[in-house]
Order: C-alpha cells, then sequence, then structure tokens
C-alpha cells in the first residue's frame, strides 16, 4: 500500500514537473518571440473603391512570418485612407508609431524632412540579394529625397489619356497611335469640338483635366530643382507649354468642360489615372460605368522637345526611423515591395501597377487586367509597361502641394486673361520663388 501511494506520489510529481515545464516554456516562447509592427490604411491610395483592402495585408504578412519563424507581426487595422495620414502623425509624436508603414504619396516629403523616416542606402548597399535596377526608374526615384532613399516603392500609377473610342469612330478618326503628338491632339479636339443638336451651343468637346502638369512633363519642362528649393520656369520648353493649354483650352469657346461631360459621352479625351482605368473598366463589382461608348487609354501626346510621358505617383513603403527591430523591419519592407509573388497580387487585389518590371512585364499579370473585358476593348497588353518606362515621378517636395496652387493659379489666370506666356511665368516664378524662400 505503501508502495502505491509513494508510485502515485510520484506520478504526480513527474506530471506537475512536466506540466509546469510546459508552462514554462510556452512563456519562454512567447516572451522570447519578436514582434514588428505594420502600419497600413484601408481603402485605395487613389481614392478609388477597394474592395480587397485585406487580401494582400495578410497574403504577405503570412509569407513573411512563414519566412521568420518566430516573428509575429502586429497591426491595428480599420483605419481609413482619409484618416491615415493623421494617424501615422500623432503615433510619431507619441513615439508609438509602427517600425515599417506605408507612406501617402503627399506625405511622403514632409515625413521625411521631419526625420520621421529612416534612410535606407546602408541596407540596400549591403544587402547582396537586392537590385533597384529591378524597379521603374519613375516608382523608385519618388522615394528618394536629396540623393538618399527613404522609401521603396509598393504600387505605382501614371497618368494616361482616356479615349471614347465610339466618339472619335463616329467622327471618322482612326485608332490614336502611341507616339502622337500635341499637333495630333489639337487637330482631332478641334474637329470634334460641335454643336451636335444644332442649338448654336457646342455639345461635344475635345478634353478635359488636361493641365500645366502634362504639358510640362511631355515637353521636357524641369521646373524645380531635385530639392524643390528653386524654381526655374522661364525656358523655351515652358513657354511652349503653356501657349499649347492656352490653344487647347481655346477650343472649348469658355465652355466648363468636365470628367461628369465625358462620362455622359460627350468628350474625346479625358487625362486620369491608372487605377481610374482599372476601377471602371470593369469596375470591381462587374458594373462597368462607361455603358453608352467603348473605352480605351492612350500615353499623352508628346511637345516638340519632349516625349509620351507621364507623371507617375507612388505608394512607398517606409521605416520608423525610431525602428526598433531595423533588419527584420527591412525584410518585411522587401516582403511587400520585391517579392514576385506578393507583387504580382497588385494586380488581382489593387488598382494600380506593380512596381517592378518582370512583374509589369508578365504577359500573365497583364491579361488579368483584361480577364472580363472583350478583346475589342482591351487594353493593349503592353501598354502599362509603355507608359511607366516613360514615366518622370511625381514632384515629392515637402511644399509642393502649396506650390502647385500657385501655378495652377497663376497659368489658369494666363490661359483665361490671354496674358503672353513669357511674362505670366515670370511672375508665376516669382511668387513661387518668394515662397520658397520664406
Amino acid at each position: 500500500m505503501k508502495k502505491k501511494i509513494m508510485k502515485k506520489g510520484f506520478c504526480a510529481g513527474v506530471f506537475t514537473a512536466a506540466a509546469l515545464m510546459i508552462v514554462v516554456g510556452s512563456l519562454y516562447y512567447f516572451n522570447s518571440q519578436k514582434v514588428i509592427t505594420l502600419g497600413f490604411f484601408t481603402g485605395s491610395a487613389w481614392d478609388v473603391p477597394d474592395a480587397y483592402t485585406y487580401q494582400l495585408i495578410d497574403d504577405a504578412v503570412e509569407k513573411f512570418e512563414a519566412d521568420h519563424p518566430g516573428i509575429k507581426v502586429q497591426f491595428v487595422s480599420g483605419i481609413p485612407k482619409n484618416d491615415y495620414s493623421e494617424y501615422i502623425a500623432s503615433a510619431l509624436i507619441k513615439g508609438n508609431a509602427p517600425d515599417v508603414f506605408f507612406v501617402l504619396p503627399e506625405d511622403f516629403s514632409t515625413l521625411a524632412s521631419a526625420d520621421a523616416l529612416m534612410e535606407l542606402d546602408g541596407y540596400i548597399d549591403r544587402d547582396v540579394e537586392y537590385d533597384k535596377s529591378r524597379y521603374y526608374d519613375a516608382s523608385f526615384a519618388f522615394g528618394n529625397i536629396s540623393g538618399s532613399q527613404y522609401g521603396i516603392p509598393f504600387e505605382s500609377v501614371p497618368s494616361m489619356m482616356f479615349v471614347n473610342k465610339t466618339l472619335l469612330k463616329n467622327e471618322g478618326i482612326d485608332e490614336i497611335p502611341r507616339d502622337w503628338t500635341w499637333e495630333d491632339f489639337y487637330r482631332i479636339c478641334g474637329k470634334v469640338t460641335k454643336d451636335t443638336d444644332g442649338n448654336g451651343i457646342e455639345d461635344q468637346f475635345g478634353v478635359c483635366n488636361y493641365t500645366w502638369q502634362h504639358a510640362f512633363v511631355t515637353n521636357g519642362v524641369v521646373p524645380f530643382d531635385a530639392n524643390g528649393t528653386r524654381c526655374s520656369l522661364i525656358s523655351e520648353n515652358a513657354i511652349e507649354a503653356v501657349d499649347f493649354v492656352k490653344a487647347i483650352s481655346g477650343l472649348a469657346n469658355g465652355n466648363v468642360v468636365t470628367a461628369d461631360d465625358f462620362d455622359m459621352g460627350s468628350v474625346a479625351f479625358m487625362l486620369a489615372l491608372l487605377s481610374d482605368y482599372r476601377t471602371y473598366k470593369p469596375y470591381p463589382w462587374s458594373i462597368k460605368k462607361y455603358t453608352n461608348f467603348e473605352l480605351g487609354c492612350v500615353p499623352l501626346p508628346k511637345g516638340a522637345r519632349g516625349d509620351n510621358k507621364s507623371t507617375m505617383s507612388t505608394l512607398l513603403l517606409c521605416m520608423n526611423s525610431r525602428a526598433t527591430n531595423e533588419a527584420l523591419a527591412w525584410e518585411l519592407i522587401k516582403t511587400f515591395c520585391y517579392d514576385i509573388e506578393i507583387q504580382s497580387e497588385i494586380y488581382t487585389y489593387k488598382q494600380g501597377a506593380s512596381v517592378l518590371k518582370t512583374v509589369t512585364d508578365s504577359m500573365t499579370t497583364m491579361l488579368s487586367i483584361n480577364q472580363d473585358l472583350s478583346e475589342e476593348g482591351g487594353m493593349d497588353i503592353d501598354l502599362i509597361t509603355y507608359i511607366m518606362d516613360r514615366a518622370e515621378p511625381d514632384y515629392n517636395f515637402r511644399e509642393i502641394a502649396s506650390v502647385k496652387e500657385i501655378i495652377d493659379v497663376g497659368i489658369d489666370d494666363i490661359v483665361k486673361s490671354g496674358m503672353n506666356s513669357k511674362i505670366g511665368l515670370q511672375k508665376i516664378e516669382k511668387r513661387v520663388r518668394r515662397f520658397l524662400n520664406q
């Protein structure tokens, strides 16, 4: 009897010791497990519907954790895009910002100049597996300020020209070539601008949303230095660009032509982003926005001193300058921005383009854009590649929003008043320089 009690006591002791070891081991595992934090927003960076906000995030996090056993990625979900900038700014001030976070194009220069972002050149140079030449030049350049890389591109959207192909066919106008010129653009806009119902008022127009930025980039105008500290608007290229904006605007004969007019089928061309094309043809829920005409797209027309280029905006992934696990933060950035499998999902779950040439060049991903489109109405397989190869990074210095507003107002005044373009640009340049030197 005594032996049985001793045996039971021994077994209980062994069980208790084993259970204790399991508890201690579990506590050790959870306490030793490294955590890296991620910041992202719900919705699209390009202000179009986004039905799959979490899918790519979940897939990338799952892949990262599988490749890095013992590492856990934590994130706060449900932050709307419109509240995201304020959330990041507040978290940075409080000192609890994520180790890695997405940065909207309009916030990048402000955060970089405030020393909130880690300079990444060292990681790029030391990582033998990392090749920055795999990115589109304009995508990668967007994350660079004053020669230093503070952001890695995740998703880009170039500007492009929407085309009402039905309207052009009705006017006897052939397909638009990729290398078309300002002269072609002006001639077509002039031909289609007319009064179609005979009431004496024009109701069909050439273009909407065409601005000085489109004219500048397609005529080789470089209005700012890399740091955004100097403005130079007095050049033959810039004067020609403003003259062309005046000419193309004059074709509307004082009518205000809007995107709504294009939606109704009464405008031949509209400047928009790739995200708009991918969203509305087809719409994510199989509802086509344009039902009364066939929609196509082409590159922007080129000026005499330029090329068929576009500006391109880019969503970046950045590292907190106070990140506690820098090496892991860099690996997480690479999972989102450098992994072919994850980047390919942009064509399934997002509205822009992959920043990796090998992904966007792929016939498979290009075909995925056209999977719900008719052969006649789809986008050319290599059109996005053509446009992105020729894109220029959008301006991203800290004061760019205010500077753009100054130029917008100034050129609008030139167009409406008929002022000499050179004189008008001289006035605008003085205002911009005065603002930058404040």
